[in-house]
């Protein structure tokens, strides 16, 4: 009894060290990571619906920079003195130094002043730092540090200066008026798009001027090359596609023209695009869609060539429309009883319907009316009329006709 007693009172005291030995490690880890890592964001600031600062956080002396607009699916921010990320809001305030990230698919809108802004693409992050931030009234300047797709379109009003640092370089965008674009090329190169307004690059001792309609490759640690013009917009084959059908949305074929090589296609359900369904790389002059519902949609298309993009063509239009009821028929039909011979049969249907008489197909015109010659023999005839619209719905129409000499 005394050996069993003393058997359970050694293995509580085991328990007892290894739990107590579990908490030492514990909190020593606990430790080490306040000293290794900040404190990150507050709480409260990660987990507000509306993405606004608080004034206890931010401090006093702490003014915005910019907001985020247009926000598309997974945008991610980060404050300048935070190693946190948290999920971005449409709307909410940025400060100096804060970052902000896109994923797959997703886009972003970062707003300076009415009428100048950057828009991120997918899988890019962008810092946004105030060079001169102690400066009372006059322009604001910033840099922005960029990692992936930039595009930026300034107004005349010259209320922001605006500097970019990617790929090694520095452009700096000449105030006014002024759209540009900057590509990733891989990890080490970005393509330079001028479209509008002049952006200046420093390069080693010089600066290579990009003027309106002109692109420039930037490689890390390589010499700029001359700035070359941008490829002419590509002609729509077809601005005007319409697609009927009666279950499932068929395959949409969207083409153009213009040479073998990579193009920027886009589709939207407006035509400003400021909401993108479709943005693509596609090689060649052709794309088919086969996901898209019924409903209006507007398309462009661009050329790129080394990276340089050149201007959107024209907008084109694509209507898919779903057709679910059986097309109009009236048929102008014999007497009951008629001769036997020739009789022209008449009617009218919906337009671009194809109408057959007895399974011959008969004359239609573009206004929907019909015609077709056939024969009444002697006795019973059976005339049967069908109209099949452009989505396969049809409508059908008989009647029986006795034939005497």
């Amino acid at each position: 009894m005394k050996r069993r007693v003393k058997r359970l009172a050694g293995v509580a005291a085991e328990t007892c060290l290894a739990l107590m030995l579990v908490l030492v490690l514990f909190w020593l880890f606990i430790l080490f990571l306040f000293a290794v890592f900040p404190s990150g964001t507050p709480i409260k600031e990660l987990v507000s619906d509306t993405g606004a600062d608080s004034p206890l956080s931010r401090g006093a002396d702490k003014r915005p920079e910019a907001a985020l607009q247009s926000l598309l699916r997974d945008v991610r921010y980060r404050r300048g003195d935070s190693v946190a990320w948290g999920d971005a809001s449409e709307g909410m305030l940025l400060y100096n130094r804060d970052a902000v990230q896109t994923f797959d698919r997703s886009g972003a809108t970062i707003s300076f002043a009415p009428g100048d802004r950057l828009a991120m693409g997918s899988n890019s992050m962008v810092v946004v730092s105030r060079l001169n931030e102690t400066l009372e009234g006059g322009p604001r300047s910033y840099r922005v540090h960029v990692e992936g797709e930039l595009r930026g379109s300034f107004s005349a009003e010259k209320r922001v200066r605006l500097e970019v640092a990617t790929a090694g370089h520095l452009a700096r965008v000449v105030p006014g008026v002024a759209r540009f674009s900057f590509i990733p090329l891989g990890d080490n190169a970005s393509s330079l798009t001028v479209h509008a307004g002049e952006v200046q690059v420093r390069d080693e001792d010089r600066v290579i001027r990009v003027p309106a309609h002109f692109g420039v490759t930037l490689r890390r640690g390589a010499p700029i090359g001359p700035a070359l013009p941008l490829p002419a917009a590509p002609r729509l084959r077809n601005g005007d596609l319409l697609y009927r059908f009666r279950q499932l949305p068929p395959k949409v074929r969207f083409n153009w023209t213009g040479a073998d090589g990579e193009y920027h296609f886009q589709l939207s359900a407006e035509p400003r695009f400021k909401s993108v369904l479709m943005d693509s790389r596609v090689q060649g002059t052709e794309l088919s869609a086969g996901t898209l519902e019924a409903g209006s949609y507007y398309w462009r298309v661009s050329r790129v060539v080394e990276g340089r993009e050149g201007p959107y063509s024209r907008t084109g239009r694509c209507r898919l429309l779903q057709l679910v009821q059986q097309p109009q028929l009236v048929v102008d039909f014999p007497p009951a009883s008629v001769a036997v011979g020739g009789f022209r049969l008449a009617g009218r249907c919906q337009p671009g319907s194809a109408v057959y008489v007895n399974g011959t197909a008969a004359t239609t015109a573009d206004d929907g009316s019909f015609s077709h010659e056939l024969e009444v023999r002697s006795g019973v005839n059976l005339i049967r009329v069908e109209a099949v619209d452009q989505a396969g719905n049809a409508s059908y129409a008989s009647r029986i006709v006795y034939g005497k000499e």
